[in-house]
């Protein structure tokens, strides 16, 4: 049986484009560290945003039984 695809992330942070499903995320400071310093930036919405399907994983946010590392568990990557 193959797992169902994973919805598109629902909000990403303005500077360094990191990725959450936290609807509690929307509008607060990002948390994750870029050069050994908090990201400055906040989450917004991501709902705008044009999304492809990980390559890797097909949507799934799993290679196997591990995540998968090109789109960190989200399945889903920024189009660009």
């Amino acid at each position: 049986m193959r797992p169902s695809k994973l919805p598109k992330p629902l909000a990403a942070c303005n500077v360094c484009h990191a990725l959450s499903n936290l609807h509690e995320s929307l509008n607060h400071r990002c948390d994750k560290v870029v050069s050994g310093r908090r990201c400055y930036g906040t989450y917004k919405s991501a709902m705008t945003y044009l999304w492809d399907e990980c390559e890797s994983c097909e949507a799934t946010g799993k290679v196997g039984p591990q995540t998968c590392s090109a789109c960190g568990g989200f399945g889903w990557t920024m189009y660009g």
